[in-house]
């Protein structure tokens, strides 16, 4: 596969062998992000069997140009599936078309082949109802928020874009995507969109109006079963891939077509690749041999290349961030005249698996593994080696975790940003939702839920554990009594521990601070995190003050991913003033020149 850049708009090309090709319609918002691994995985199957494929993003959407929620977006959406279709008629010189849409990136299919008809339709667990599906989104708002701190809870904005996860709708989105009916829509256009058509739901009922309408029109469309719907549609740490669903999706598209000797590549586009935005230029990267991909982000008006973000990957979710948090925080330091990069470590997104080494599907492996440390420090000395001069290294929740392992290991980092990091070693393996809750626990948040009658209503009804609420707290004290011991007698100081293997907070922090990398650690009042510093390094993690390079900062309005927007725009403008604290150029002498005696000549 290369990287595409077409009209702003950023995508992938899988190469094929035949006259067949499919465009990929993604799905939007959190799901996008969820989901985005397993889309490559079924783009790589299809193209297995020669069949070209074209995976992009749409405009505001992904690592495409174009604000969030920006007006006009479904339609915009309806218009790059067409404009997805040219390019991948005219790189590839195919003949037969597929579209094949993900959740609400099939009501984008259905409305562009309305348009323009192709010759097949793959709709994967279609979004009929724009009702039920606003529905959906709003149960999975009031999901993420009963988790959330009281205090928290409360200071969300009421008013503004419908915030899902992070990703903003704004009412011009809201309304066309309440307004979707795709029966309806079928009906309405007279024309049939497609010449086949293969519909895959969740579960299949008595009723399917949207194949009905689909026959109706003249195309041959039948309905199956999608297996294992539900656990794809999850956190990317939690995705399974529906390896099943996919095998059948890639036999109905590919019919009787055998499998062939597919085209190879170079190893990298030749051209000049460039993602323009009106803050900076966006350049898609290679990194080292081991293929690390990534995107450079420089602000137009950078006078040279002095300071620059490197953002790592939150949890095992792609460069994009979740719900494009990623994109946002690097666009908006390039307004403030900062440079980015935000890139896959090896296994996520679009860089490639390490040789040799399965994929796990244990959540903590996924994310915790090293080799994401590793790759955090190759891509610091790729900055370094493009003339940088001030790397700080850049994480939230596990992201944070590399970032700062990183730091410790590789000499080319200067400073680091680690957000609401939850844990200073690897970590034992968990069971999923072990794992889910060991973010949502904290000493802050039992506090202000002390008073929450619902909350005590749940542990009576036993929807609560009360005993791994004990459980948390039993821990937290006894890892804080452990570390005043140890700092009592100054036990830290006699470990002969190397920096790389460093698990706690106090060796971390000496670690970083001997190599003078501007550290600092932000947290949310009402984070899990915070209990783990405070249970090494006292209250706000006070002993680490002790470290001049080192400092702690808390927020009472920040939740653990960043999600409120307030709480983004806090930690861009930290980060902006970390950067002009870590690199300030040195002042410059003073030179005194003397008026010249007659008229200057050029020599």
């Amino acid at each position: 596969m290369k990287p595409v850049v077409f009209g702003s708009r950023f995508g992938w090309l899988h190469a094929g062998a035949s006259k067949r090709g499919v465009v990929l319609c993604n799905t939007y918002g959190h799901e996008y992000v969820w989901t985005y691994s397993g889309m490559r995985v079924l783009a790589e199957a299809l193209a297995a069997r020669g069949v070209w494929v074209l995976r992009f993003d749409y405009r505001g959407t992904g690592d495409s140009s174009g604000e969030d929620a920006a007006p006009g977006q479904y339609e915009s959406s309806i218009d790059d599936i067409g404009a997805a279709v040219d390019f991948l008629k005219a790189q590839t010189g195919i003949e037969h078309v597929t579209l094949c849409g993900f959740r609400v990136g099939t009501a984008f299919a259905v409305e562009a082949a309305l348009k323009r008809p192709v010759d097949d339709l793959v709709l994967l667990a279609p979004v009929v109802s724009g009702r039920t599906y606003m529905r959906e989104l709003s149960v999975t708002r009031k999901t993420w928020l009963d988790q959330l701190a009281a205090p928290l809870r409360e200071i969300q904005p009421q008013d503004g874009p419908l915030n899902v996860l992070g990703q903003a709708y704004g009412d011009d989105l809201k309304r066309s995507l309440e307004s979707i009916d795709l029966p309806a829509s079928v009906k309405r256009a007279g024309v049939a969109p497609a010449r086949r058509a293969l519909l895959m739901h969740g579960r299949i009922g008595s009723k399917d109006p949207l194949r009905d309408a689909l026959v109706q029109a003249g195309v041959d469309a039948q309905s199956q079963v999608f297996d294992d719907m539900t656990g794809f549609i999850q956190e990317s740490a939690f995705t399974v891939t529906p390896h099943a669903a996919f095998a059948k999706v890639v036999e109905w598209i590919a019919e009787d077509q055998p499998r062939q000797p597919v085209k190879a590549f170079s190893p990298w586009p030749e051209e000049d690749l460039r993602i323009e935005t009106p803050e900076a230029i966006e350049r898609p990267v290679c990194i080292g041999e081991e293929g690390i991909f990534g995107i450079l982000c420089e602000p137009r008006l950078a006078a040279s290349r002095n300071s620059v973000y490197l953002l790592a990957n939150t949890s095992s979710s792609s460069r994009v961030g979740d719900s494009r948090l990623s994109v946002r925080i690097a666009r908006d330091l390039a307004r403030r005249g900062i440079a980015s990069l935000r890139f896959d470590a090896r296994g996520r997104g679009d860089s490639p698996a390490v040789p040799g080494i399965e994929q796990s599907d244990t959540p903590y492996q996924r994310i915790y593994n090293p080799v994401a440390t590793q790759d955090t420090a190759a891509a610091a000395r790729w900055l370094s080696r493009q003339g940088y001069k001030s790397i700080v290294s850049f994480g939230i929740c596990s992201g944070g975790y590399h970032a700062l392992k990183a730091a410790v290991i590789e000499t080319a980092i200067t400073g680091v940003v680690a957000v609401n990091i939850p844990t200073f070693k690897q970590p034992e393996n968990k069971t999923a939702e072990a794992m889910r809750e060991s973010t949502r626990n904290s000493m802050a948040g039992y506090a202000a839920s002390m008073f929450e009658l619902d909350k005590w209503k749940a542990i009576l009804r036993g929807d609560k554990n009360l005993l791994r609420v004990l459980g948390f707290i039993g821990n937290y004290v006894t890892t804080r009594a452990r570390s005043r011991i140890a700092d009592a007698f100054r036990l830290d100081s006699l470990s002969h521990t190397p920096p790389e293997q460093a698990t706690t907070p106090q060796s971390i922090a000496r670690a970083l601070d001997a190599k003078g990398v501007k550290t600092v650690l932000v947290y949310g009042s009402y984070d899990a995190g915070l209990d783990v510093l405070a249970a090494h390094c006292g209250k706000l993690g006070t002993r680490l003050a002790r470290y001049k390079s080192v400092r702690v900062m808390t927020f009472g309005d920040i939740d653990h991913s960043l999600f409120n927007p307030a709480s983004s725009a806090r930690v861009i403008a930290l980060c902006e003033s970390v950067c002009k604290e870590t690199y300030a150029p040195a002042p410059q002498p003073v030179i005194t020149v003397r008026a010249p005696a007659g008229p200057w000549r050029k020599a």
